[in-house]
């Protein structure tokens, strides 16, 4: 699978078989913890489902390939952590390619950018696309049970289809009981990322929180 950018700012994917026209492809990331961590990519379709569309399991080096891997491949635009575990969101600042908002701050905000609309360029070379690493609302982290279930109940409404094939641990941990899920890093970041796109979507824009400490630290090379 690969996506590609229209000139109306829609993003196509393009599988074996058929293809698949998405307003925006986020990601959304659970830090590895007693298990390992977990990438889901996202896309919001034009119907206003959702569409799970790849994963990545692994550590911390694992989750950071998977991250650059998922901007040129699925032309991810913005990828959800939660910002609390400083020592892992702070090693995605030293991969070329990722960008955090105080080192993108020429660039419109994905607050102020429009639902369907180019791409970031990145602030590091040659003007070739990037990923925007954005922290989870803190409303979100401090209610992840009732985020859970907002989640679940947006998969019950069918309001979210999975390639199967690319996201085979997320079928197996859906169906696990509601209880196994609350330290699932599968589900934190399947969560952190539908949360994001279903606010986006009821607000018109991604509301962001307040910057935490790792936000606002000055960019690489010390400008």
């Amino acid at each position: 699978m690969r996506a590609q950018q229209m000139e109306d700012g829609t993003i196509v994917v393009s599988g074996a078989t058929r293809r698949e026209r998405f307003n925006r492809i986020w990601a959304g990331i659970g830090w590895p913890e007693r298990d390992p961590g977990y990438m889901c990519v996202v896309g919001e379709r034009q119907d206003g489902r959702h569409h799970a569309l790849w994963e990545k399991r692994g550590g911390l080096w694992e989750l950071g390939d998977a991250a650059l891997e998922a901007k040129d491949r699925f032309l991810v635009e913005s990828i959800l952590v939660d910002g609390r575990d400083a020592v892992a969101t702070s090693y995605l600042r030293t991969l070329n390619g990722l960008c955090f908002f105080a080192e993108a701050k020429k660039e419109p905000s994905p607050a102020s950018r429009p639902v369907v609309g180019p791409r970031l360029t990145s602030p590091f070379a040659g003007g070739e696309t990037t990923a925007t690493v954005v922290p989870v609302p803190e409303r979100v982290v401090l209610n992840y049970r009732s985020a859970l279930e907002k989640t679940r109940g947006l998969i019950v409404n069918g309001r979210l289809l999975i390639h199967e094939t690319n996201c085979p641990r997320l079928v197996y941990t859906l169906r696990q009981p509601l209880d196994d899920l609350l330290n699932s890093p599968v589900m934190k970041g399947l969560v952190w990322v539908l949360t994001a796109l279903a606010d986006s979507a009821a607000n018109g824009n991604l509301q962001l929180p307040e910057p935490a400490p790792w936000y606002t630290s000055p960019p690489r090379g010390g400008k």
